[in-house]
């Protein structure tokens, strides 16, 4: 096999159209920018998600199916609506009020200044649609037809409170009327009653609710009108000397997301401008032996099309993506950020290649050699850039699928342009350089000798060199490139240093795997805020006094036995007590069930005895004994032959300790055991918070199944392309370490696997293969004997482009870092860690590594003979003194391929595939004998 086969053909091929573009590079530019004008009317048409729950959770998360259980059953409407048994927060808003000073909200004077702020929400917060006003009266869900549930509990308790009654807690009951407070109550302290109950002694705050109709749709927009209008209300509300407040309701995520979004357009504006600026200043090249500006050899304009042609490949793929009907949200608004970063990469990488090509050429060979030289390279870096999105898209969370999309399609795009609308730009700019025109005025300039008799604004915005005529390769080399190949290559190379190199890399190795041991995975809601949300307050509030004790924990048994049977209702008993006697729930006191309250009904209240036969009957007769009794909510009858029976059930359970992540999944995990335990009733459970963490559960199994398959996948894309299986084995393993080191140095940075994270480790894995496969490629391709001068010519041609495209990179994405949002300085982070560890592995780490461990075997299938090392030394080194090695770019003039281990008599071949020396991919050699 010859390993070589694909990237020879690749580079004929790019070097084919290099030639076409150079003669004909008019439909290169005029089509893209059609193209893009056609897409970009998909601009208009954004289908752009909002339900951050639908976002940032788990299309097949098992939590979904257990609220789909409940809502099949007890659909939510105007009339069967029980405060605590909703499943869904559409239109639902709450509001948290805090007692001040450390204050016992439940004295008289906390209790009054209550009152007041909730008849304040319900009269005065008003919204007028089509000439009506609507007030929450009009807007509330009711339970039929009673009325809005306006917290009346919160004032019930509080008189109840200051006139001396004692106060079970958490389960309230005054006659003949109770229910559950442990929800509504925060910072309660007790003392104990008679018979042990525990007795409430005080509170810091109270959580308020108000649920507001959601169907049809005009009124759930006028709902939503309202729920606007109560956050303007309460942010002009008079400052109260009792109560703070906060409030969130079910825009809130939405409205955040979309202050994430409107924050980065004028960021990406900036950040487009230091890419051209930075770019600008990268393209500026000297006088030799002066500092003024040579112009004939300076691309200023060339710059800025370049950056240029990131953009319009955003426009394309985003409007493209648009008109398809792929949905849009607002966390793809970092993506610009990224591509435009990766398509200033590769023009750098394009305008290195054509400097290395000899101005002596015409402008067809130059263009033909740096397409062939260059775009091999970006293909391959687009490849595994755009083949790790895709594999990204195959997660379950609908955020990351959209983003990987969006971000795969416009680096394609990308890619594409840069191969035909920059690649015109660029052959219109190398004619004007063979001119000798002023790249920034497109005039002719004064030529370098000229210099001291023009004048000064001649010297400064006019002069430019001309190339050497009697030299065969007049390449002129920037100090960057003689940097990194006469001083810093031999450096890296040295023994001691490559000894320090491999320690710093053991070092490097055990912090990631620290970091990794401390990961904490999970999106929290509240990192979907901005840092000065006024949600932000409601969240630490909920997190201080409600989620350490008292959130309510529905429990569905869907398949219910034959209740008629007291042996069955025993078992029932057990497994209500097994639910609440769990790790995280409050014990058997906080439980809300029909069944308790039936038995306590016929048993304490009519001390009657309950006949298994009429028992459905009974249950029938008990829930009309009291008038809107909601515990009728919680069953669901069927049919058993003419008989009406109970079908399915729910009952409630209060739970404590649910602060972290962690503890909200331990729960979630310990009452699903608990489920499973009673199967032959198939029970489910839910309650709204078990939505994200399915999220917190499946987010690292996600994160390693992408990154083992983006890994086989590049370690294919490697062996592909790049002509060295060993050298693809080198850069897979650079990339794994790349991405473990991601991983572990986020953590310790604060920063949690999430859906944001592993949108950027995702994107990590691209950017990796980036700057491991430029070095291992020319590293692969170099014709020196050895591997020291192998690293010297691989560092000499790429190692300035790989900087400036890992600073380039790094300065787009830095406009970002000082945005007071999560899941944009995570992205601003995770990016940074990405370059900064890719470009640590690509310009240390990658080329000590292969200096060491490959050495000179199999490159390329050679057929013709054999011949010793010393041979094939004497040939590389009358070719070498034929071509010198600066023209030869990432490739060479000649390609002498071992395909035996060191040390034994490898077998050659010459290639005849170029007319030219110059040319990248091989000599043009029509036997060994012509070397002579």
């Amino acid at each position: 096999m010859a390993w070589d086969s694909v990237e020879r053909r690749a580079a004929s091929v790019f070097r084919q159209l290099g030639f076409i573009v150079t003669d004909h590079p008019l439909p290169f530019l005029i089509f893209p920018l059609l193209l893009t004008a056609a897409m970009s009317v998909g601009m208009l048409h954004l289908n752009n998600l909002t339900d951050a729950v639908y976002l940032f959770t788990p299309t097949n998360g098992q939590s979904k199916m257990e609220r789909m259980a409940i809502h099949e059953k007890w659909p939510l409407s105007d009339n069967n609506y029980v405060p605590g048994r909703a499943v869904t927060q559409s239109r639902e808003v709450q509001v948290t009020v805090l007692a001040k000073n450390d204050s016992n909200i439940l004295e008289p004077k906390f209790a009054n200044a209550v009152y007041q702020l909730d008849k304040y929400l319900q009269t005065r917060v008003r919204v007028l649609h089509n000439g009506h006003y609507y007030s929450y009266k009009d807007l509330c869900l009711q339970y039929k037809n009673g009325g809005c549930p306006s917290n009346r509990h919160v004032h019930i308790l509080s008189d109840l409170y200051n006139h001396g009654f004692n106060i079970t807690y958490p389960y309230f009951r005054f006659g003949n009327e109770g229910g559950y407070i442990g929800s509504s109550l925060g910072g309660v302290t007790l003392m104990q009653g008679e018979n042990n109950t525990e007795i409430l002694s005080s509170a810091k705050s109270w959580f308020m609710l108000y649920h507001l109709k959601f169907h049809p749709d005009e009124m759930s927009y006028i709902s939503g009108q309202w729920e606007l209008e109560l956050g303007r209300m309460i942010q002009q509300y008079p400052e109260n000397p009792y109560i703070s407040i906060t409030y969130f309701h079910s825009q809130t995520l939405a409205d955040e997301l979309k202050r994430n979004a409107d924050s980065l357009v004028p960021r990406f504006v900036l950040s487009f401008t230091l890419l051209v600026v930075f770019s600008m200043i990268c393209s500026m090249c000297f006088i030799d032996g002066t500092f003024y500006v040579d112009w004939v050899l300076s691309k200023p304009i060339l710059s800025i099309l370049g950056v240029a042609n990131a953009g319009i490949a955003i426009l394309t793929g985003i409007g493209a993506l648009s008109l398809m009907g792929m949905p849009y949200n607002d966390i793809v608004g970092v993506m610009p950020f990224l591509v435009v970063a990766v398509g200033t990469d590769n023009m750098f990488l394009m305008v290195a290649a054509i400097r290395r090509t000899s101005r002596t050429l015409p402008v067809h060979e130059r263009m033909g050699e740096c397409m062939a030289d260059a775009a091999v390279s970006i293909l391959i870096t687009s490849c595994t850039d755009v083949l790790s999105f895709g594999v990204g898209a195959n997660t379950t969370i609908p955020a990351v699928q959209i983003f990987c999309v969006y971000t795969g399609v416009a680096i394609f795009f990308a890619f594409l342009y840069q191969i035909t609308f920059f690649a015109a730009c660029l052959a219109l700019a190398m004619k004007h350089e063979e001119a000798g025109r002023n790249s920034l005025f497109f005039v002719e300039c004064a030529i370098e000798e000229k210099k001291d008799s023009v004048g000064i604004f001649q010297r400064i915005f006019n002069i430019g060199s001309t190339p050497n005529k009697g030299v065969t390769h007049d390449i002129k080399e920037p100090m960057t490139a003689k940097f990194f190949g006469d001083w810093y290559a031999p450096i890296l190379m040295h023994p001691v240093v490559r000894g320090l190199a491999m320690f710093w890399f053991i070092i490097y190795l055990l912090g990631a795997s620290y970091g990794c041991s401390k990961i904490k995975e999970g999106l929290e809601p509240i990192n979907l805020l901005v840092e000065d949300s006024y949600a932000i307050p409601h969240y630490h509030l909920l997190e201080k006094y409600f989620w350490k004790y008292g959130p309510q924990l529905q429990i569905v048994v869907n398949n219910a036995p034959d209740l008629r049977n007291h042996t069955t209702r025993d078992r029932i008993h057990a497994m209500i007590l097994d639910f609440a006697t769990s790790k995280h729930a409050i014990g058997i006191e906080s439980v809300e069930c029909w069944l308790f309250e039936m038995e306590r009904y016929y048993q304490q209240e009519l001390q009657v005895q309950i006949v298994d036969a009429s028992f459905y009957g009974l249950l029938q007769h008990y829930l009309a004994s009291k008038h809107n009794n909601m515990l009728a909510e919680d069953i669901y009858w069927g049919k058993d032959g003419n008989e009406t029976i109970v079908q399915s059930f729910r009952f409630v359970v209060g739970m404590k300790d649910l602060v972290s992540t962690m503890d909200q999944t331990d729960a979630t995990l310990t009452f699903r055991e608990v489920a499973n335990k009673w199967q032959e009733y198939n029970v489910t459970t839910f309650m709204p918070i078990w939505l994200f963490t399915d999220q917190y559960a499946i987010i690292i199994p996600n994160t390693k199944q992408n990154i083992v398959i983006a890994l086989i996948v590049m370690i294919f894309i490697a062996l592909v392309l790049i002509p060295q299986p060993m050298c693809s084995i080198w850069v897979a393993m650079a990339c794994a370490s790349i991405d473990f080191g991601v991983i572990g140095y986020m953590t310790l940075w604060d920063v949690n696997l999430d859906a944001i994270s592993m949108i950027t480790i995702i994107m990590s894995i691209g950017f990796s293969v980036d700057y491991s496969a430029h070095i291992a490629y020319g590293y692969v391709v170099s014709t020196a004997s050895t591997p020291d001068q192998r690293v010297k010519d691989a560092l000499s041609a790429l190692g300035w482009p790989l900087f400036q495209g890992g600073i380039s990179t790094i300065l787009a994405v830095s406009v970002l870092a000082n945005i007071p949002a999560y899941m944009i300085v995570t992205f601003f982070k995770t990016v940074v860690l990405a370059i900064s560890l890719g470009l640590l592995h690509g310009l240390v780490f990658l080329p000590v590594l292969l200096s060491l461990f490959v050495r000179g075997c199999c490159i390329v299938d050679l057929k013709h003979g054999n011949a010793s090392v010393s041979d094939v030394q004497k040939i590389e080194k009358n070719v070498n003194m034929q071509t010198p090695p600066s023209s030869l770019g990432y490739g060479s003039a000649l390609s002498i391929r071992t395909s035996s281990p060191v040390g034994q008599p490898p077998r050659f071949e010459f290639s005849d595939e170029s007319p030219t020396v110059h040319n990248r991919s091989r000599a043009s050699m029509k036997s060994p004998e012509h070397l002579d």
